[in-house]
């Protein structure tokens, strides 16, 4: 374990060399220069990015990416509180290899506990572009995200068990979440309520049945989920003929439809998502089908009940601990609480708990 800065600004360029070389990126005497750019300011609510721009002695250039910890204080304690930063980096090592689903090439990843620290050097996807969530994939991107959602999820079919260190909603850091949503649950309606179509009853009768809801989410039929399945976590080829999955901070053990119900009920303009829904949903159960798993239409939108319900952690607990100062992050986080709720009107979410 090298020592890892814990800011953009911290990173050195001998720091990023020794791990150029030891990696086998580059061969010792080759660098001439390394310079370190700053991106994403808005977007990576828990982690700090950068490009890095390594120039070798001969002139030729390579672009790599490097992600570190969250810069938001209360951002980093949420990625502290629910292992965000353990759980990418396991990911990296021990389970991307094994799926189907195209991820960036990782040079190298590595978290101290120690120190609180993260770093991830992977290959920088020139060419390749994230769209913007505030204004909403498109049809066919949410055609091609669909399409690589049994890629993650039929591997580990009801096999979740082989992985114990995955959490499940049952998990001491995400079981946690009970006082969590009920410290945010003021904070969050005052934020956004306004703007929302569930009123402030009902919003309070999801954070009153959150153990429920968590319960029924670690019982039955369970799978790997990204479990921040949303567009600016993908990033999709010049032509849009392929999409790559990246942010695997939240991976979890969950009900199947966790990730078709967040990219669907909060990545997608509600006009567009009420329209192609029920194309949507075929879409997805048929790509389950084509790797061997049945799983029907009717136990698909009973367990999305569910799933939207518990996937009001992410607009609420993130809508609540973003720098409130940014302007970008707050009409993200209030464009994926807008769309969020009006998809668990649309799929009558609320009956499960009444």
């Amino acid at each position: 374990m090298k020592d890892i800065p814990n800011s953009i600004a911290a990173v050195s360029e001998e720091w990023l060399l020794n791990i150029l070389v030891d990696q086998g990126a580059f061969k010792p005497g080759v660098v001439k220069t390394i310079k370190t750019q700053p991106m994403g300011e808005g977007i990576g609510q828990t982690g700090e990015f950068c490009k890095v721009l390594v120039e070798t002695q001969s002139s030729e250039q390579s672009v790599f990416f490097l992600k570190l910890r969250a810069p938001i204080e209360g951002m980093h304690q949420v990625a502290l509180r629910y292992r965000m930063y353990e759980n990418e980096v396991r990911f990296y090592k021990e389970l991307a290899s094994n799926l189907e689903v195209r991820t960036p090439q990782v040079f190298y990843a590595d978290y101290n506990p120690d120190t609180e620290c993260v770093a991830l050097l992977m290959e920088f996807m020139e060419g390749w572009h994230s769209p913007d969530q505030i204004s909403g994939a498109s049809h066919q991107q949410a055609s091609l995200a669909i399409k690589d959602i049994p890629k993650i999820s039929a591997p580990y079919w009801n096999r979740t068990r082989e992985l114990p260190w995955l959490p499940t909603m049952k998990s001491e850091h995400l079981w946690a979440t009970i006082s969590d949503m009920k410290a945010c649950e003021e904070i969050f309606y005052d934020r956004f309520g306004a703007d929302l179509s569930i009123s402030k009853k009902d919003f309070g009768d999801i954070i009153d049945s959150w153990p429920r809801i968590l319960t029924e989410l670690s019982t039955g039929t369970l799978t790997l989920t990204h479990y921040d399945y949303r567009i600016e976590n993908l990033f999709f080829s010049s032509d849009e003929s392929e999409v790559a999955v990246i942010d695997w901070q939240l991976l979890s053990s969950v009900k199947p439809s966790w990730d078709f119900a967040y990219l669907i009920g909060t990545n997608i303009d509600t006009d567009l998502r009420r329209t192609r829904q029920q194309e949507y949903i075929e879409l997805y159960l048929k790509g389950l089908l084509e790797r061997g798993i049945d799983y029907s239409e009717a136990q698909l939108r009973e367990d999305m009940k569910w799933t939207l319900l518990g996937l009001s952690v992410i607009p609420v607990i993130g809508g609540s601990n973003f720098d409130a100062e940014n302007e970008r992050s707050f009409e993200l986080f209030k464009t994926i609480a807008v769309r969020h709720f009006e998809t668990v009107g649309d799929f009558d979410a609320l009956s499960v708990i009444a």
